[in-house]
């Protein structure tokens, strides 16, 4: 199972981001796949909501209403498992957390990793590899800043809506 970090989904749906077209050739390929799951820790909604929605990162950040549609369209697809926190997750967070000496800044980061390694997650696709390489869990898979910043103008979510209307892209 492949677990997905916040950043991959805000890369994937903001077309201005430099991570933009390596976030959409990873979910390309992940499609053509057919029994591969992604999975998506069920806080990192929250902080991709938190961030896709600001003004003071974006110039033209989604509205609340249109984050909780693209957080709808992730919960609705197949292949796509939601990851929550056990009793064991937050065991094994706080272990991390004490024993790597990390601090609040990666706490979100943290619970993210324990959950998905309770869960058998064992490929991550992040923008940040560092804040993971700690943990010596996952196979950790960055997507490269295009040297084309804004290139690509179609979401996940469009991508999918075009695939699914039998339209090429």
């Amino acid at each position: 199972m492949i677990g997905i970090d916040t950043t991959f989904l805000i890369d994937l749906e903001i077309t201005d981001s430099p991570r933009h077209e390596g976030a959409l050739k990873l979910f390309n390929k992940w499609q053509l796949e057919k029994h591969s799951v992604l999975a998506i820790y069920s806080h990192s909604f929250l902080e991709f909501e938190h961030v896709i929605t600001d003004s003071k990162r974006f110039n033209a950040p989604l509205t609340t209403e249109q984050a909780i549609e693209r957080i709808w369209f992730w919960l609705d697809q197949e292949r796509i498992k939601i990851i929550f926190p056990t009793e064991v997750s937050l065991k094994r967070a706080l272990l991390w957390s004490n024993m790597f000496k990390l601090g609040r800044k990666r706490i979100q980061d943290t619970h993210m990793a324990a959950a998905f390694a309770e869960a058998g997650v064992s490929e991550l696709w992040t923008a940040n590899p560092t804040d993971f390489e700690i943990f010596e869990t996952f196979d950790l898979v960055d997507y490269p800043k295009s040297e084309n910043k804004g290139n690509a103008k179609l979401s996940a979510k469009d991508l999918i809506e075009l695939k699914n209307e039998g339209r090429k892209y």
